[in-house]
């Protein structure tokens, strides 16, 4: 987590080494509402169960923005709750379905060498030293 904050910072400050302070906001908005390739799901909307208003959508209105109603959107947070675990669990199900594809292409790259009764192996001197 912290190497891709630094990643975001570096993209953004481009040289002005004090300028990361007011920039750090913006990156961390950006990594809570960006969906990772896992789950398809940002972890803001996992938190939450609704998709978050970004800034540049309050300064140029979009068909979500402009059509914004306060009484059906709170109709529909309360239905976006009920379903949530829902939406948690089928992110959980493509994770756990990435990590098996993962390794799935791994393993068969792996060549499996039986070790018999004397042979040589190579052990790390802090196993048969522990002290």
């Amino acid at each position: 987590m912290n190497q891709a904050i630094l990643e975001g910072l570096k993209r953004r400050i481009l040289g002005v080494h004090g300028a990361w302070v007011d920039e750090l906001p913006s990156v961390l908005w950006a990594m809570q509402t960006t969906p990772k390739t896992t789950p398809r799901e940002s972890p803001f909307s996992l938190a939450f169960g609704t998709k978050a208003v970004l800034p540049p959508e309050m300064v140029f209105p979009i068909l979500r923005t402009s059509n914004y109603e306060r009484g059906h959107s709170k109709e529909g947070l309360h239905a976006n709750l009920d379903l949530l675990e829902e939406r948690r669990a089928r992110a959980h199900l493509r994770a756990l379905a990435y990590k098996k594809a993962t390794a799935r292409i791994y393993n068969r790259r792996v060549r499996p060498r039986p070790i018999q009764v004397r042979d040589l192996v190579l052990r790390r001197a802090e196993v048969s030293n522990p002290t």
